[in-house]
């Protein structure tokens, strides 16, 4: 192997440990829900949505404030670890399993999954490089078919 050849490939290594290294970009903050960036396809709008996130790698927890359309409001919590193993939860249509993962140093992935397997969520959720944007992208898998959509955040 040449000189030039053995620095190309060091400095490759060096590239890539440097960004398998990287942090984790930092969640933590109040997050509010931009509806208008956002796009909704079949999944039904919210008029709002509020989350408080507090990130202390690899433990994230997580609550929310969501307001529909014909004025009800629910709260969305949970506190796991990052960690892409499978707990137990509280999921929207009752007990099940939410799996939390690093993808990459601004990427999540969690998957929520009822107990009977009648609704399965993946939720992958991305930070912006000025750790200012949370774009989370959805897809719900339920016995009345499967819905995709977009939420845009911007931190207060």
């Amino acid at each position: 192997m040449t000189k030039h050849a053995r620095k190309a490939v060091l400095g490759l290594m060096a590239f890539s440990l440097a960004a398998w290294a990287a942090p984790a970009g930092n969640l933590s903050g109040t997050w509010r829900l931009n509806v208008q960036k956002s796009n909704w396809g079949k999944h039904r709008r919210p008029v709002s949505v509020v989350v408080t996130i507090e990130h202390n790698e690899p433990v994230l927890k997580y609550t929310g404030a969501v307001v529909d359309a014909d004025g009800d409001s629910r709260t969305i919590a949970f506190d796991k670890r990052i960690d892409g193993k499978e707990y137990s939860a509280e999921t929207g249509s009752g007990p099940g399993k939410i799996t939390v993962a690093r993808v990459d140093a601004n990427i999540l992935s969690v998957l929520i999954k009822s107990d009977d397997g009648r609704y399965v969520q993946t939720i992958r959720t991305a930070l912006s490089r000025d750790g200012k944007v949370l774009t989370r992208r959805l897809q719900l898998k339920a016995p009345d078919g499967e819905q995709t959509w977009i939420e845009v955040y911007e931190k207060e």
